[in-house]
Parts: C-alpha cells; structure tokens; sequence
C-alpha cells in the first residue's frame, strides 16, 4: 500500500512534464507548445525568478568587461579627442584616424569571447532548469552544458568566418599590399560569385549545422552525455526522419522569431536611454564626447539584450525540453518492435 502511494505520488509530482510509457502508448500526447505551457503554468515563477537573478549577474559582469573595455580603449579615446578640439579651435573639419577606429575595433573583438562566456554561463543555468521542470530530475552536469554551448557556438560559427575569410582574400586587399587576385573589372561573374557565395555558403552550412544542435544542451542536461557525445545525440534525433526535423523547425523557427521581435521591440523602446546615457557620463565622468556616445549606444543595446533574455530564455528552453523528450520517446517506440527479446 506504501509502495503504491509513492509510485502515485511520483506521478503526481512530475506531470505533465515526465508521462508514463503506458500512458504514452495508450493515447496520444498532447502537443509540444500545450505541454510546454503546462509546464510554464506550473514552474513559471520559479523558472523566470532564476532568469532574472542570472541577468542581474549578466548584467554585472558585462559592466565589469564594458569598464575595462573602455580603460583600454581610453587612449585612444582621448587621441580622438584631442584631435576634434584642435580641428575646432582651427575651424577645420575632423575625422577619427582610421587606425585609432580600427584599435578599438580589435580591444571589441578581444572583449567579445569574454561576453559570449557570460550569456553561454547564463544559457546553462536556464537550461538546467528548464529541463528539470519538464523531466523532474535533472541528470547533466553544469560544465558538461556549458561545454555543448562553447563547442557549438565554435563549430556552427566556424564556416561563417571561414566564408568571410575566403571572400576577403580573393576581392579585397586586405591580406595583401597592391592588387586583388580576382580583378571586378575583368572577371565580372567570377568576381560576383566570390563575393557572395563562400559566405552565403559558410551561412547555409552554419544553419543546417545550428538545426541539428539545436537540441544538445537539453540532451547535456537530461541524459549526462559529455558535450560531443551531446551533439551527436542531438544530431541523430534531428536528423532521424523527416517528421523529427520538421518538429524542430516548427518550433524552433517561432522561438527564433519571437526572441529577434522581443529584442527590436526592446531596443526601440530603450532608445530614450541614450540620451541619457551620453548626458550623465559627460556630468558624473570624463569629458570625452566620444566616449559618452559609445557608452550611449551600448546601453539599449544591453538593456534590450537583458530583458529579451528573462521574457524568452525560459519558455524557449523549456520547449526545447520537451521536444527533445518527445523526440526519445518517438524513436523509443519506433525501435521497440523490433527490439529482441531477452532470453
């Protein structure tokens, strides 16, 4: 009687995020965004309370990289600053030195991998959740989800960069002094084709790449697969029939939507911040004009960043979870008949 309280009590307790096998082969389950919103009713709080502590850590650490980002862009800053003043006084236009741009331009690049760290460090936290809300248990290790997102990230970017990279060498000068190896004015097709089809390419070999990886942190934090081994599952459950990838794709192309319009939505509405911005660094900081219009356009662009994250991060990690589980349980049944039995 004991044992037959608890084993109630546990199905209680999980659904609707984890069903029973039986109750899965009697009938049909309900839909991956109905199941999903189940379990935003249930664990919404919870889930977004934690979304929005992991964005006021965001937050801090993307201040603490901006600020030094700024120290070492400070000289150059003030380079330019100088210059505009010394144009003003002698009544002469001025332009920023292309390498003093192009200086600040490298000091973003260095601080770039630092903030990608941080948002991949908040992803895992809000899929370890996500996926505990939808399973009840969660089984992935922390680091084993950051690394699926490290790894992912390097390999569905990879050919977008290998693209530019091959587009640069052949139609500009950028990787060598005097002349272009494909001239525009001679070979006008074959000047057109490498303009724009390695990186049009390196884009659609990065989008089949991101599909099939698409559900890797959940499977890192459901079935406690190190981060390759997390890919391929991901890869082989995507990619295993054509009712998988289009199951993917519909969920994920709504999600991808939504998190873009939240963002453009977002920005816009922060715009007034920029003003802002620009008006108390000149009042509590440095003089630099410069300076105060980058850190006014950095800030809606980081307040539009934060809260996109904590309204979409959620429910988006969440459905994910749920396909991913829908996906196991769909091959589950596909390769159980033919499955031998045991001696």
């Amino acid at each position: 009687m004991t044992h037959g309280q608890a084993s109630g009590g546990d199905a209680q307790r999980t659904a609707p995020g984890e069903q029973r096998q039986a109750d899965e082969a009697d009938g049909p389950q309900p839909g991956i965004a109905r199941t999903a919103l189940a379990v935003m009713r249930r664990d919404g709080g919870r889930l977004y309370g934690r979304a929005a502590r992991v964005a006021g850590l965001v937050a801090l650490g993307g201040l603490l990289l901006t600020v030094g980002g700024f120290l070492a862009a400070w000289p150059e800053f003030t380079e330019i600053r100088q210059g505009a003043v010394a144009a003003r006084l002698a009544e002469d236009s001025y332009a920023p030195d292309g390498s003093r741009v192009n200086t600040m331009w490298l000091i973003l690049l260095a601080c770039l991998p630092f903030l990608v760290l941080l948002l991949h460090l908040a992803c895992t936290a809000l899929q370890t959740a996500s996926a505990r809300a939808v399973t009840g248990r969660a089984r992935g290790r922390f680091r084993a989800i950051l690394g699926v997102y490290a790894l992912r990230g390097l390999l569905v970017w990879a050919p977008v960069v290998i693209g530019v990279l091959v587009e640069e060498a052949f139609t500009t000068t950028l990787f060598r002094e005097h002349t272009v190896i494909v001239p525009k004015w001679e070979y006008p097709d074959l000047f057109a084709l490498l303009r724009y089809g390695p990186p049009l390419l390196g884009a659609a070999i990065a989008l089949l790449l991101r599909l099939g990886w698409t559900l890797a942190p959940a499977v890192a934090a459901t079935e406690k697969l190190p981060p390759l081994a997390a890919l391929r599952r991901s890869w082989s459950l995507v990619w295993g029939g054509a009712a998988a990838w289009f199951r993917t794709v519909a969920v994920a192309l709504p999600l991808a939507a939504l998190t873009v319009s939240a963002y453009l939505l977002l920005h816009q509405a922060a715009r007034p911040l920029r003003s802002r911005t620009v008006s108390l660094f000149l009042d509590q900081g440095p003089d630099n004009t410069y300076a105060a219009y980058v850190a006014g356009l950095l800030a809606p662009i980081a307040v539009a960043l934060l809260l996109a994250g904590v309204l979409t991060l959620p429910p988006a990690h969440t459905a994910f979870a749920v396909l991913h589980q829908r996906l196991v349980t769909d091959r589950e049944r596909r390769t159980a008949p033919t499955a031998l039995p045991r001696p």
